[in-house]
Formats: C-alpha cells, sequence, structure tokens
C-alpha cells in the first residue's frame, strides 16, 4: 500500500513537473507575440494578473523541493 501511495505521489509529481513545463512555454510563446506586435508599432495592454489567494481552509504549503 505504502509502495502504491508513493507511485502515486511520484506520477503525480512528474505530472506537475510537465505541466509547469507547458505553461512555461506557453508563457515565453504569449511574450514573443507581445514583443513581435509591440516591434510592429501597435499597443498591446496585458492585464494585471488577479491573484487572490486560493479559496480553501488549508494554509498554503510550500514547494516541494526534493
Amino acid at each position: 500500500m505504502r509502495e502504491q501511495m508513493r507511485a502515486q505521489d511520484d506520477q503525480m509529481k512528474a505530472q506537475l513537473r510537465a505541466q509547469n513545463e507547458e505553461v512555461r512555454t506557453y508563457a515565453e510563446t504569449v511574450r514573443d507575440l507581445v514583443r513581435a506586435i509591440q516591434t510592429a508599432g501597435l499597443q498591446v495592454s496585458l492585464p494585471v494578473p488577479h491573484l487572490d489567494p486560493p479559496s480553501t481552509s488549508e494554509p498554503p504549503h510550500p514547494p516541494d523541493t526534493q
């Protein structure tokens, strides 16, 4: 049972790493597009992200650095 939980934990961490990489790639692409549009002389206004704390009763957990 413990090994199964460890395997699931490892799998979830791997999925999170892959998702983080996808988001990073997406953000880089958007940044490059915005720069290209601005270079063309167009004005681009990006909204400031709305960063409310998560709606949960649990305190935030620090990222796993293992």
